[in-house]
């Protein structure tokens, strides 16, 4: 009798089957046709799971499997086995001490430059057996009942986060069972305590981070050899690599122990010309969290990664990716609409890419369609540069001259006009963030080894631009002790420091400063090379100097920022190139000191500066008032512009792009009611907007520290007010507040440009008088800062 129900159970579930694949081509069909002669092996998986009732959901996470396995695909061949040896090499290597470049080089010595072009390129629902896919349902299904946390994973989640069976163009060993045996067991104490939430699953995740990502487990590079598909599960253990190998690795491991997770990305940064991978985690609450190189998880609404630059992101699924660039960012453009003027002519294609640039290339980041000769894409983040490209069999057409996207949605073009500029270069990649860390540093001198009386000689008020920057000291005091003493949270970064006397002799003496007791301590600064730097193990209150053995006069003292070597090196080979319709050359030049000037190159365009005698590193750049400009430092630029009167909007009180302004302002906190009119702020300082790190332009004062504390004062027409609506407009980073007459107008967190609120008509009424004090609090966490607010008429 059980066999016959069985019987008529397969008959039912065959004719399921069969009725899916009936009428109207289902994607189940497609996928099966796509299979060719491994149809039959993906059939046999579907009526395995159809003999069953009990295995109802094993055949509904066998259809997902299969219905979106056509576009997934993997290499194989001799070389990409050879070529994935470098990641072990590579453990082996940085565990010597040895250069990351050092593996590589090994790997392109024995085997030549990778070339994919070399390898099969094999689809996975043309050659995944039945028991490959069986066996990866069994244990994903094992997992997710077994775990306590299980019972908070939904099956549509189970299906995307834990029962995939790759992250991404790997080739396909077995793994689940591997993983499960060899870490299941870190999570024994988590599920027999009585004191941590075993249900869930981001307490599960946290114990195997913890227990296999610590900083001495984890050997994180970006030097990796090019164009090298996803490891797989069996070298991402080498937990060697980028943050693309860290992040499969934590996903293998998560998904054989049931943990829901997946892997987040950019595909290109906003500053850089590389993408970012990391694990996105939840708790049962469905709270997001993320997890990057071998740190901890962190709450996603107060990480770094909401404020990094960006223009999309994305969620790798499976089924197909996700954007999730509104999750990503606290200020994204919801629609972009590009002017059919800014097209180029001739045929329009039905799919347009939004490309960003990555050296002399365009990587497609977004896509849309052509439609009623409109261009608009959606949930893009703004402070890029882009261009709009089509796709066509073995090359890219450019649809577009590359544009500026401003935060508030202007688009500023790069097209080069009839005139030409003389271009002076210092570097061909912006400099991280480690010249920042040199802005508000200071040059001392003190005769007391101690410093305990020591006098101020310079104080570096911008960020170093070139190699070599040089502090003329007008001090004529003898000191016998001189140093360099970083900013807050600067980590006194500084590669090289050199002291001269009224002749432009070079003194000597005695290296001293604070040591972090690692290779990178202050003697680094001393060693005669600037590819070595001082790196101090606190972020704040470290110093590198010199004891001359006596007192002497300093009349200069050169200093070199912490840096990737991308700055203009004498000796060195250099093109520039610049942008119409393709890079051109502007020509070439050998540099014969730390900067090198090209004349009589087109203007109104970007360029592209590349090193022929060293490195890959370089990035497109605007040039404007005689600087090199990077990415968000070019929106300053354009704001900064000046604009006719005329086409100004009604103000009271304009922001500093538009006309400077100047007010009090402090660093550390002022007690309370210092939002009030009647405070007392003549103690304060006093300097012109905007306020910022002096690597956005506009900026006049530096506000380096975590808090600024600013008060404006207005007087104005009241006339000009009478019966109007008026609101703020402000550029903030990051978490800002803002009164009027001391009335709580704005309170927000993170970061806006050029962001506007309007103001109640409570608060306009206690501005009849014709006067109004403007009080704001900026708090930065980290990376820029900015603060910059008036008052306009609607």
């Amino acid at each position: 009798m059980k066999n016959f129900i069985v019987h008529i159970v397969t008959i039912a579930a065959y004719s399921i089957v069969m009725i899916q694949c009936s009428g109207p081509v289902s994607r189940l069909e497609r996928a099966l046709q796509a299979a060719g002669s491994n149809r039959h092996e993906l059939e046999q998986v579907l009526y395995r799971y159809s003999s069953d009732p009990a295995d109802s959901l094993k055949y509904m996470a066998a259809v997902f499997l299969i219905e979106n396995m056509p576009g997934h695909s993997y290499y194989e061949g001799e070389q990409l086995d050879r070529y994935l040896e470098y990641y072990p090499v590579l453990r082996t290597m940085m565990q010597a001490g040895k250069a990351p470049q050092a593996a590589v080089d090994s790997i392109i010595g024995k085997y030549g430059i990778f070339d994919s072009s070399k390898l099969n390129l094999l689809y996975d629902v043309a050659t995944v057996d039945s028991a490959y896919l069986c066996n990866n349902i069994e244990w994903a299904f094992k997992v997710w009942h077994e775990q306590p946390w299980g019972k908070n994973i939904p099956f549509e989640d189970f299906c995307e986060y834990i029962l995939p069976y790759r992250v991404g163009n790997e080739t396909l060993p077995e793994w689940r069972e591997k993983y499960y045996k060899k870490y299941n067991g870190l999570l024994d104490t988590l599920r027999t305590s009585q004191k941590t939430d075993k249900e869930d699953p981001l307490h599960a995740a946290l114990c195997i981070i913890n227990s296999l990502l610590q900083p001495d487990q984890i050997y994180f590079t970006t030097t990796v050899p090019a164009d090298l598909p996803h490891v797989g599960p069996d070298m991402a253990e080498a937990k060697s690599g980028t943050c693309r190998e860290m992040s499969d690795f934590v996903l293998y491991v998560c998904r054989a122990l049931g943990i829901p997770c997946a892997v987040d990305y950019m595909p290109v940064r906003g500053n850089d010309n590389v993408g970012h991978f990391w694990v996105t985690l939840w708790d049962k609450t469905g709270e997001l969290y993320f997890q990057e190189f071998g740190e901890s998880p962190q709450i996603l609404k107060d990480s770094h990664i909401i404020r990094a630059p960006k223009a999309k992101v994305y969620r790798s699924m499976y089924g197909s990716d996700l954007d999730m660039t509104e999750k990503y960012s606290d200020h994204f453009l919801k629609s972009i609409e590009i002017p059919s003027s800014a097209i180029y002519s001739g045929r329009k294609p039905e799919t347009i890419y939004l490309c960003m640039h990555s050296r002399s290339d365009w990587i497609p980041v977004d896509s849309t369609y052509y439609r009623r000769n409109r261009i608009e894409f959606n949930n893009i983040c703004g402070g890029n540069v882009f261009r709009l490209a089509s796709k066509h069999p073995g090359k890219i057409r450019f649809r577009s001259d590359p544009f500026y996207l401003g935060y508030s949605g202007d688009l500023h073009f790069f097209k080069k006009d009839k005139g030409t500029q003389n271009i002076t270069v210092f570097a061909k990649f912006p400099p991280a963030i480690f010249n920042l860390r040199m802005s508000g540093g200071v040059f001392e001198g003190s005769n007391d080894i101690s410093f305990r009386q020591k006098d101020t000689l310079f104080v570096i008020d911008n960020k170093p631009v070139r190699l070599f920057s040089t502090a003329n000291i007008t001090d004529t005091a003898k000191y016998r002790y001189i140093r360099y003493f970083g900013p807050n949270n600067g980590y006194c970064n500084v590669a090289e420091l050199a002291f001269y006397d009224k002749y432009g002799n070079r003194l000597q003496g005695k290296p001293a400063g604070t040591s972090c007791g690692k290779a990178h301590d202050y003697h680094k600064a001393f060693d005669g090379t600037t590819l070595t730097s001082f790196d101090d193990f606190k972020p704040s209150g470290g110093c590198a100097g010199m004891d001359f053995g006596k007192a002497v006069t300093v009349s200069e003292i050169i200093y070199s920022p912490r840096n990737y070597d991308n700055y203009v090196r004498e000796g060195d080979r250099y093109e520039l190139f610049y942008c119409d319709g393709i890079w051109k050359s502007a020509g070439e030049a050998i540099a014969s000191s730390d900067s090198l000037v090209f004349h009589d190159v087109p203007a109104g365009t970007l360029y592209l500066l590349k090193n022929h005698s060293r490195g890959v590193q370089e990035r497109a750049f605007a040039y404007e008032n005689g600087k090199q400009l990077w990415d968000r430092e070019i929106e300053t630029v354009f704001q900064a512009r000046e604009i006719p009167e005329e086409k100004l909007h009604p103000s009271i009180a304009r922001m500093s792009y538009e006309k400077t302004w100047e007010g009090h302002y402090t660093y550390t906190y002022p007690g309370t009611g210092w939002e009030k009119p009647d405070y007392n702020a003549s103690a304060w300082r006093y300097g012109k907007a905007a306020f910022g790190t002096a690597n956005l332009i506009g900026v006049n004062t530096l506000f380096l520290t975590k808090d600024i504390w600013v008060r404006r004062r207005i007087t104005f027409d009241p006339k000009t007010i009478h019966r109007k609506k008026l609101f703020v407009r402000f550029s903030h980073d990051d978490d800002f507040q803002l009164y009027i007459n001391g009335l709580p107008v704005i309170s927000e967190k993170g970061w806006q440009t050029d962001a506007t609120v309007e103001i109640p008509d409570s608060i306009t009424r206690t501005m009849v008088n014709g006067e109004a004090l403007l009080a704001a609090h900026c708090r930065n966490f980290n990376g820029d800062s900015m603060v910059d607010f008036g008052i306009y008429i609607k």
